[in-house]
């Protein structure tokens, strides 16, 4: 079976990713990310790494601007979480459902791309690069900034996660 994933990164993040994405041991921890946040001890646990080997690759992952931590207090091991929008397709999220969003998303795009196909015209013939690149790169830019918003949310339900973690730790401590 062929697995498709799409990935969404900011152009800024887009050099820290290739170089992340060509280090096997850092795209293995990005990989485990994908579907949502999770512990030092969790990761440690399903790649069977050293403590000090799992740090250092979260460090240069951080230092990237591709993951981050997000603990509630520094001294509390916390959770991390992937910084950009990475789907595995064939089941994850419901296909039927990205579907059913792609079909409602694109219904105005083709009046907008009629709208400003001036402009459109003009970066392809400027830039030398296709008509669907360009359409490409303006639907990721716009996606990006959308989820700004979503991104916000996301970090505050790490910080959520992370307090129940420590509710966690806090209680088998005393037992």
């Amino acid at each position: 079976m062929t697995r498709m994933v799409s990935v969404v990164i900011p152009d800024e993040k887009l050099l820290g990713f290739a170089t992340a994405f060509s280090d096997a041991s850092l795209r293995e921890v990005i990989f485990c990310l994908q579907d949502g946040p999770a512990s030092e001890a969790v990761l440690r646990e399903f790649l069977k790494v050293e403590a000090g080997d799992l740090t250092n690759r979260l460090g240069r992952l951080v230092e990237l601007g591709l993951i981050r931590k997000t603990a509630e207090r520094s001294d509390i091991p916390g959770i991390y979480s992937l910084a950009f929008s990475m789907e595995q397709f064939n089941g994850y999220p419901k296909r039927k459902t990205v579907s059913e969003l792609s079909g409602a998303m694109g219904k105005p795009v083709a009046p907008f791309l009629e709208k400003h196909a001036s402009e459109i015209e003009a970066l392809c013939r400027g830039s030398g690069i296709s008509l669907g690149r360009v359409v490409e790169q303006l639907l990721l830019s716009a996606f990006s900034e959308l989820m700004e918003d979503y991104a916000r949310e996301m970090a505050e339900e790490d910080l959520r996660i992370c307090k129940k973690i420590a509710a966690g730790k806090k209680k088998g401590n005393r037992a």
